[in-house]
């Protein structure tokens, strides 16, 4: 069996109480969280531990089977040598039995409906759970979490993994709430100002206090990523537990959106500059309103057929994330209706922040906007590379300057837009929004488009000087 490091066993000791039901360990790849699964599956199955649960029917659970396998292969090898057990281990289905006493561990993906109706079983072994979310794991986690507590059935889940590659989501949100009640969690994640130091690298990697070639491969990707942007992101995510994307690809990076929200919520002083982006399909229509003072809020219309919960699964973003933006009533919905009216939106923004100073749209849907009858100033700009490159880098700027703050109901839904927004730069060093799924309008960056065009304008009109060509004004 595996020899125990002492945070290993600090978090088996703790993972095991009777009292606990939820136990969640969360530390960067390379620290034996598989092999610390696969000694938590060998337990479970060995008559002799006081894990032990005769005639019972234990899960592991990972995002894939094949994921599975690394933590099915440590068990088995510890397994096997005693000759006490059956394995089943083919292209579909892992499973371990202890035929004298009818006691068996299943292999599950990360497809709810192989959890559904866990009954009789005492664990649930969860690994790498922050990869479950990029394959719809949430329905998976909500049959593991429904299923605690059940009369005559009690079950304890016990999740180790980094939280990358997911940004958000339910197992974020458990390692967020920390230890309560019934919950145990342990984490360890390193700090985004000291990612490059030794000291912090060891910190948050305790093997490598006894693995010298382990040591010597954090230093030498450390030392590459202070090269490379696009390897910090990677390195952050992996080594140091700090989920953190390409800043290449980023609209924002991690790091000045926190600022924003860090900032004293500013005061709606004066009128804001709006952008907004009209979707079309199955897209959201969205607005965003920012103040000179640096206030931004936003609102967003969502098709009502299909409803939300379909669209979740076509978005591919874990279960309830659309209904929690609609609960803050920042996210609105049409019910009945394939397409957002235009003049639902432009209602919303009267409703919540009277008369802009200016809406700005593409010149593509301007005449759409312009028959709901706005009442304020509208501007029609193409977004051509250069005038996006200029959006995007006033964005920038008052996030990382400031001075740009968000707070309140707005966060939820231009966190959650941010993540899905994608850029691409062109070889004059301009950038610009770019679909994350190609055509497939699957992505709800819809916000993060709307808050481009109003950080342009806001940023244009704080300078008193038009960039590119000039706008088209419609006075009403």
């Amino acid at each position: 069996m595996l020899q125990l490091r002492p945070f290993q066993r600090q978090f088996i000791r703790e993972a095991t109480d009777p009292y606990v039901d939820t136990a969640a360990l969360s530390i960067p790849r390379g620290n034996g969280k598989s092999a610390l699964a696969g000694h938590l599956v060998a337990r479970v199955l060995t008559p002799t531990d006081r894990l032990f649960v005769a005639g019972t029917e234990s899960v592991l659970c990972a995002a894939s089977i094949e994921q599975a396998r690394i933590v099915f292969r440590f068990a088995r090898s510890w397994l096997e040598p005693t000759g006490e057990y059956r394995f089943l281990d083919s292209a579909t289905r892992c499973a371990i039995t202890h035929p004298d006493t009818g006691t068996r561990l299943r292999v599950i993906g990360s497809n709810g409906k192989t959890a559904m109706g866990l009954v009789n079983c005492p664990y649930a072994i969860c690994d790498e759970p922050g990869a479950w979310e990029v394959n719809g794991g949430q329905l998976l986690w909500d049959a593991i979490d429904t299923a605690k507590g059940k009369p005559g059935s009690p079950l304890k889940a016990v999740l180790i993994g980094t939280l990358a590659p997911a940004f958000d989501g339910w197992w974020h949100e458990i390692i967020r709430d920390g230890s309560h009640g019934s919950q145990y969690v342990q984490a360890l994640c390193g700090d985004r100002d000291r990612w490059d130091q030794w000291p912090e690298i060891r910190r948050c990697n305790p093997l490598s206090n006894i693995d010298a070639k382990f040591r010597a491969k954090l230093l030498e990707e450390r030392d590459t990523a202070r090269r490379d942007s696009r390897l910090r992101a990677r390195f952050m995510s992996y080594r140091l537990n700090v989920p953190s994307a390409d800043e290449s690809t980023m609209l924002l990076d991690v790091d000045d959106w926190q600022r924003t929200r860090r900032r004293a919520e500013a005061l709606p002083a004066g009128k804001p500059a709006v952008g907004i982006d009209l979707g079309g399909g199955r897209a959201w229509s969205a607005a965003v309103a920012m103040w000179p003072s640096g206030r931004l809020e936003a609102v967003a219309v969502a098709p009502g057929v299909p409803d939300l919960e379909a669209q979740e699964k076509r978005d591919r973003v874990p279960a309830g994330t659309y209904r929690k933006l609609q609960a803050t009533g920042r996210l609105m919905v049409a019910e009945g209706l394939r397409v957002p009216p235009v003049a639902m939106l432009t209602s919303a923004i009267a409703d919540m922040w009277g008369d802009p100073s200016v809406v700005v749209c593409d010149r593509f849907r301007i005449h759409e906007l312009l028959d709901s009858k706005p009442r304020c100033r509208v501007k029609s700009r193409q977004t051509r590379w250069s005038e996006a490159g200029f959006d995007i880098r006033a964005l920038r700027k008052w996030a990382k300057d400031g001075p740009l703050s968000c707070r309140g109901e707005s966060v939820g839904l231009i966190t959650a837009s941010l993540s899905a927004a994608l850029v691409k730069p062109d070889d004059s060093g301009n950038v610009r929004l770019i679909k994350r799924d190609g055509s497939n309008n699957t992505a709800r960056d819809d916000v993060a488009a709307a808050l481009v065009l109003a950080a342009g304008e806001a940023e244009r009109r704080r300078a008193r000087a038009p960039t590119g060509r000039q706008a088209v004004v419609y006075e009403l």
